[in-house]
């Protein structure tokens, strides 16, 4: 398409676009606030990610509690072992000295407590050393408990224990953010493409009579079709603009005392830096093929060139 082709066909489809103005609005919103919803479900869905995971890491682990027989260098060789275990992340090691300060400082306002530890000295002590096991994922952790408590491990551990209905919990509330966020999209979706789809139908029934007149005197059928698809293009540019802007006011505006309220800091940077260009790009790509597919439903059916 030759230079000039390529600015009438421009000029055209914003004329079109200026020409229904209060159409175009209506198109315009309806991506809007489909791009919003896109926008909106992928900051809830790395949000609760990023803070699912600091959870796990706090208190999202397998623990278990060796016995009093166990010796330092088996503790050596079972911390090596389970490390090497699939889907372990990390495994730290609390001492016996470092489980009763923790007690203590625990049970600091409990005398009872406090009394029934200090009848034992630091050698008796029932509380002895344990291992906490972080895994890759949350569906890990129900594997690496069950390896744990294999015979392999009977003779070290006394007690295993694992918090897996707070991770099963954990893990359905990313399950249903995920499959909500899909549902709701996918409906805003098909809502954009029919209100895309019936603003070029218009269109094009508005410029019958120019269209039949560029069919006589022997104009392409691109040439004919670009004009809607600029003017479709133009629904989803706008959009992803006011849109992206709108979600960097919010997050510009928000996201210290999110990061601050939920303790994180795994994104390694603002979370303006690390979400708004994807969704800026997520934003684009959807707008673009949204009015893309409307625009081109709308000239299979209703434009004959």
């Amino acid at each position: 398409m030759k230079m000039l082709t390529t600015k009438r066909v421009i000029a055209s489809g914003l004329t079109n676009f200026l020409r229904n103005i209060w159409i175009s609005i209506a198109a315009t919103s309806m991506v809007s606030i489909t791009l919003f919803i896109i926008s909106i479900i992928i900051v809830l869905y790395a949000l609760t990610s990023v803070a699912i995971n600091s959870s796990t890491d706090k208190i999202g682990v397998v623990t278990a509690y060796f016995n009093q027989q166990t010796t330092e260098k088996e503790k050596e060789n079972v911390i090596v072992e389970v490390s090497s275990l699939p889907g372990v992340r990390e495994v730290i090691y609390t001492t016996k000295e470092q489980a009763i300060a923790q007690f203590r400082a625990t049970h600091e306002n409990d005398p009872n407590w406090l009394e029934s530890l200090n009848e034992f000295t630091d050698a008796d002590s029932p509380l002895n050393g344990s291992i906490s096991v972080k895994a890759d994922s949350l569906t890990d952790y129900a594997q690496i408990y069950d390896s744990l408590i294999e015979d392999r491990y009977a003779p070290y551990f006394h007690d295993v224990r694992d918090n897996q209905k707070v991770i099963d919990k954990l893990y359905t509330i990313i399950l249903f953010i995920t499959r909500f966020g899909i549902l709701l999209a996918a409906i805003f979706m098909v809502v954009t493409v029919l209100v895309t789809f019936n603003t070029i139908r218009l269109t094009i029934y508005n410029r019958r009579s120019e269209v039949e007149i560029m069919r006589l005197v022997g104009a392409t059928n691109w040439y004919i079709r670009w004009p809607f698809f600029i003017e479709g293009i133009l629904y989803a540019l706008i959009a992803t603009i006011l849109t992206s802007g709108i979600i960097l006011i919010l997050l510009f505006l928000l996201s210290g005392r999110i990061e601050q309220f939920l303790s994180i800091n795994a994104f390694g940077t603002s979370l303006i830096k690390s979400l708004f260009w994807q969704i800026l790009l997520a934003n684009f790509l959807a707008s673009i093929g949204l009015t893309v597919l409307a625009s081109s439903i709308a000239m299979r059916r209703y434009l004959k060139v």
